[in-house]
């Protein structure tokens, strides 16, 4: 968070408590300090440099047994908006679904639509209209079934995307922050922020007409690698997607499928393997799970939860993983 006349330090104290904050629950300047290691008099400082911000706001007091009343903090909800959207290819069309929920991560308003992208002004002008109908939309992250590279989709399951730097150009139409990832990214942070033992997990989609993807969480944090793309299964040499760079041609049977997720298990060593993607439905999961078994040991190998529908952990993903970063210019 930009703050006038304060040190790095300062900003780095600020967006500690903020971070805890953005959880959510409503917590004392006791509570703050313990958590953040921060003094009692830094966390009383922050929380009134907030309050005049508009970005806390006191909830009711609370009375003790003993010692003075104290005063719990909450971020304010209305502080700022973020407008989620998952751009989708399923049964031979274009799906867009969008979230718009407050900064305790609050749902306002959610719908998904078929959506022509063959003109990607399309795209702009939905998403336009969506935030002309709510002023305090001030970010807007994207999830997008593609390899993103340099903010330029490089390789995608929307044919109409590749190669677009759809950051730049909805920024450019919007005039607001932007953050555009592969959809799977988002998932995996989803399916994390929900396990209450927080160990390690990829989340893997093998679509029907396109190549796998994947997106990890390692010790809380998202794995992407030098390039961004870690978790690119399709370069898998088993793929072979250069070779014949058609993403209709890949074979999806027990074995490839297989040999990727216990690929994964050996290099990333997760706890879970989320897999999900039409291309799932013929495929026997219990032969698949044997033939991983061929591979690596059964007591090295994830536990394997197939999921049908990932849109519930892409919009956790994406509204968590946005809104406790919003101040950190990431």
């Amino acid at each position: 968070m930009k703050r006038i006349g304060t040190g790095k330090l300062r900003e780095q104290n600020d967006r500690l408590v903020y971070k805890y904050l953005a959880l959510g629950k409503p917590v004392t300047k006791r509570e703050l300090s313990n958590k953040t290691g921060l003094t009692f008099a830094t966390i009383g400082n922050i929380l009134n440099d907030f309050k005049e911000q508009n970005i806390v706001i006191e909830k009711e007091t609370v009375v003790l047994k003993k010692g003075r009343p104290t005063v719990t903090y909450t971020l304010n909800p209305e502080f700022f908006h973020t407008l989620s959207i998952i751009l989708a290819r399923k049964q031979e069309q274009n799906f867009f679904y969008y979230q718009i929920n407050n900064s305790l991560f609050e749902v306002i308003k959610s719908n998904q639509e078929i959506i022509d992208l063959t003109n990607i002004d399309v795209l702009i002008e939905r998403i336009k209209q969506i935030i002309s109908s709510d002023k305090k939309i001030t970010i807007i992250a994207i999830g997008v079934p593609s390899i993103v590279f340099e903010d330029i989709v490089i390789e995608s399951d929307i044919i109409e995307l590749k190669n677009l730097n759809l950051k730049e150009e909805v920024e450019k139409a919007t005039g607001i922050k932007t953050v555009v990832k592969n959809e799977m990214n988002y998932c995996a942070y989803g399916f994390y922020d929900k396990l209450t033992d927080k160990k390690d997990v990829c989340y893997v989609t093998f679509p029907k007409q396109s190549g796998p993807g994947c997106g990890s969480v390692i010790n809380g944090e998202l794995l992407q690698g030098h390039n961004n793309i870690a978790g690119e299964i399709i370069y898998l040499p088993i793929f072979e997607f250069l070779k014949h760079h058609d993403q209709k041609r890949i074979n999806y049977d027990e074995n490839n499928i297989a040999l990727a997720l216990a690929t994964l298990a050996t290099i990333i060593n997760p706890a879970y393997i989320v897999i999900s993607g039409e291309a799932l439905e013929k495929i026997n999961l219990k032969l698949m799970e044997e033939i991983c078994l061929q591979y690596i040991p059964k007591k090295f190998m994830a536990k394997i939860i197939y999921c049908e529908d990932c849109i519930d952990d892409f919009f956790n993903g994406i509204i968590k993983y946005t809104g406790q970063r919003y101040l950190l210019d990431e």
